[in-house]
């Protein structure tokens, strides 16, 4: 069976681009395999990085960001917690990409802010779970440090805590 796609801006897997028109099966299911294996044993819910949350802050994930229409958000108060990375992925339950945040800034007292809509893939929170779907899960990852991928449950809704 043969699939037309059209996300080589997210993916640079392989030496096949996956806007190549025609994709086998086979090909699909080599980076499928290569995907879940940089996820394997790394994923950890969103709300087990709150344990702490007085005094280390948290992390949050949010389907939106209501004041700058930036899109998802993910906001990273948990210094430990930070990659200090301008952008990260965002995959679906089997580890494939199929999106990106990008880094708008590092302050108080929200700590690192990524966006959507601003510097990352530009995706909203709609999108994001119908890529997800599309596996057969509501579930997306987001990297994390370490390579570690944090689970958000869905991504329409509020995941996770910060510390006010």
């Amino acid at each position: 069976m043969k699939k037309i796609l059209s996300l080589c801006a997210l993916v640079g897997i392989s030496n096949v681009c996956l806007a190549d028109p025609i994709l086998t099966d086979s090909v699909l299911n080599t980076r499928s395999a290569w995907a879940s294996s940089v996820c394997a044993g790394k994923v950890v819910s969103i709300d087990a990085l709150n344990n702490n949350l007085a005094a280390e802050g948290g992390v949050l994930y949010k389907s939106e960001n209501i004041h700058g229409g930036r899109g998802p958000s993910f906001l990273v108060q948990k210094v430990s917690e930070r990659t200090n990375k301008q952008t990260v992925e965002v995959r679906n339950a089997r580890c494939e990409v199929i999106g990106a945040l990008g880094l708008f800034a590092t302050d108080q007292p929200y700590g690192s802010r990524y966006y959507s809509r601003s510097g990352g893939s530009g995706q909203d929170a709609v999108d994001f779970l119908n890529q997800a779907n599309l596996v057969g899960s509501n579930n997306i990852l987001i990297e994390g440090v370490n390579g570690k991928w944090i689970r958000v449950a869905r991504p329409d809704g509020r995941h996770g805590n910060i510390r006010k």
